[in-house]
């Protein structure tokens, strides 16, 4: 080996693979070169239509589907697909992008189609591919479906509020979800242990290779942060320029104490940032003009639906519009028109309740009516870190008490009785570094700047931050911030990484139909280029009164 002309990078790299032993040797095998995988890399694409996804229609992109092994360690155990897509009519390109949108079950090709539409600039000499994940509803590829086990009446959510529950609730449904997941299991056990971050990377080396690229960019969003992240990781040298938007914490990858902080995250942006965007904005909301009034209102809705005063609306209906609050893209197609419905509803007028409860069907699906799920994401949480929620019962009950816009999906250990060691490869995140642009919003209730920052701090200056100071929302890319996307997309496009972190100044909060005059800040205030302390997520002071 020719080690002069290695790069500094791939240098640092190869020593470190070779002194990280076993959990970094996955790293320098990608199986192209084995027999057994041959018929993975040599397999051609065929590109066709796409089907419609939450957010696109489709019509400006191609999809296809990418035979890949259900197990990248054993591919005697069978095969499945993943769906990709691409521009109908890409510019021209000498590089490869691939997506992935997050979710975890969400569609890279709707995600790819909105980034070549919101972000033109992504596709100056890249071919942008939209890269699903194992298992996804929403998209291409192979799936599978759970029935749910029968109810007993008990679970936490059956008198449809689940910011309600008692201790005997809670465990009745920790049953309830271990006897459904354990019926999974075994009718789909080879699919569902494969569905691993690991994996996941292993896959989107494959989609690298069989497009023809020797090597490719990565662009993650949200939960994509960690697919990507890892990726870096794994394949040093395939992957070159990748950026992270809106960060999970993927220096130590955890998905429930990711879900726990996102929480407390989610419910202090609500408090400070956009209960005071409904009070600017009553007249699309019509829930009153100051914050005080604004809650005093969704009390009332919440009330009202926990005493059946708003027909079939349940508590869990209402608070379920609060759950798209974190991404402005829904707030004019979601958020204010079934607060809005609900809140003119409080007349009792029966078309007033009629439209609340039509409005109240589409924004939240009733777990007391669900007859199967989709067992994708729960299996890639579980099978990469298992259980590692250390609260108790009583614990989690206080914590909704305060975190109640979304603190009732930590209620449940789905990973309790979860029957396959972490797939995360604990050493390989101890022994390398992740080299990527960072990408956060400081109020981000999604995926929080805490975990964000330790990403940063621990990885040192391989990974260096673009901070937008006091936004609120999650996901840069959907943002029309120029300094964001001019270092962003800067990146992507010429290889030039910032000399150091660099923090952008958020624009007022607003969505298609609405638009704030000022910024605020509730968080520790940013001077220069240096990066503040996350914001303190006990001043949560406003409760929900059952």
């Amino acid at each position: 080996m020719n080690f002069p002309a290695l790069s500094a990078r791939k240098l640092v790299v190869l020593i470190g693979l070779v002194f990280s032993g076993l959990a970094s040797a996955h790293g320098v095998d990608d199986h192209s070169g084995d027999p057994a995988y041959a018929r993975y890399y040599q397999q051609s694409v065929n590109w066709g239509a796409c089907p419609p996804s939450l957010f696109t229609d489709g019509s400006t992109i191609q999809c296809a589907l990418v035979t890949v092994p259900v197990d990248w360690a054993d591919p005697s155990q069978g095969d499945i697909a993943i769906g990709i897509s691409r521009p109908l009519d890409p510019p021209p390109y000498t590089r490869l992008l691939l997506v992935n949108a997050g979710g975890p079950d969400n569609s890279s090709a709707s995600m790819a189609e909105m980034l070549e539409q919101w972000q033109p600039q992504v596709q100056v000499d890249h071919l942008v591919v939209g890269v699903d994940l194992r298992g996804i509803t929403d998209g291409l590829g192979t799936q599978v479906s759970c029935e749910y086990a029968q109810r007993s009446g008990a679970e936490n959510f059956m008198d449809g509020d689940s910011r309600n529950p008692t201790p005997r609730s809670v465990q009745a449904q920790q049953d309830w979800w271990n006897r459904s997941i354990s019926a999974c299991l075994q009718q789909h056990a080879t699919f569902l242990k494969g569905i691993t971050t690991p994996n996941h990377a292993r896959d989107l080396n494959l989609v690298r290779a069989v497009l023809g690229f020797q090597h490719a960019d990565l662009l993650g969003v949200s939960s994509g942060t960690s697919l990507m992240a890892y990726a870096d990781r794994l394949f040093p040298d395939r992957f070159e320029r990748v950026a992270l938007d809106s960060n999970m914490n993927w220096l130590h990858l955890d998905w429930q104490r990711q879900a726990v902080h996102r929480a407390s995250m989610d419910q202090l942006n609500l408090q400070q940032a956009f209960i005071p965007f409904m009070a600017r904005h009553d007249e699309q909301f019509h829930m009153g003009t100051t914050p005080h009034q604004v809650m005093t209102t969704f009390q009332r809705i919440y009330q009202a639906a926990s005493e059946h005063r708003m027909g079939s609306v349940t508590p869990d209906q209402a608070l379920g519009s609060l759950e798209g609050t974190g991404m402005w893209i829904f707030w004019d197609l979601l958020v204010s028109p079934s607060l809005s419905a609900m809140s003119t509803a409080l007349d009792g007028d029966p078309a007033h309740v009629a439209y609340a409860e039509q409005m109240a069907a589409m924004t939240f699906a009733d777990l007391r009516n669900l007859p199967s799920f989709n067992p994708m994401a729960d299996a890639l949480q579980c099978n990469d870190s298992g259980s590692t929620d250390p609260r108790s019962i009583a614990q989690k009950i206080r914590d909704v008490r305060t975190d109640w816009a979304v603190g009732a999906s930590t209620l449940v250990d789905k990973c309790q009785q979860w029957p396959w060691r972490p797939a995360l490869d604990r050493r390989l995140e101890s022994n390398t570094r992740v080299h990527a642009l960072m990408v956060q919003h400081e109020f981000d209730p999604s995926t929080p700047y805490a975990g964000a920052l330790k990403d940063r701090r621990e990885n040192g200056h391989a990974a260096p931050m673009v901070l937008v100071n006091n936004a609120t929302t999650h996901g840069a890319m959907f943002d029309d911030n120029a300094c964001t996307t001019d270092a962003e997309f800067g990146y992507l496009n010429s290889g030039v990484m910032p000399a150091r972190d660099l923090v952008c100044q958020a624009g007022p909060m607003h969505s298609f139909a609405m638009r704030d005059d000022a910024t605020y800040e509730y968080g520790h205030p940013a001077a220069g280029w240096w990066l503040p302390p996350p914001p303190n997520v006990h001043q949560v002071s406003w409760l929900l009164v059952p």
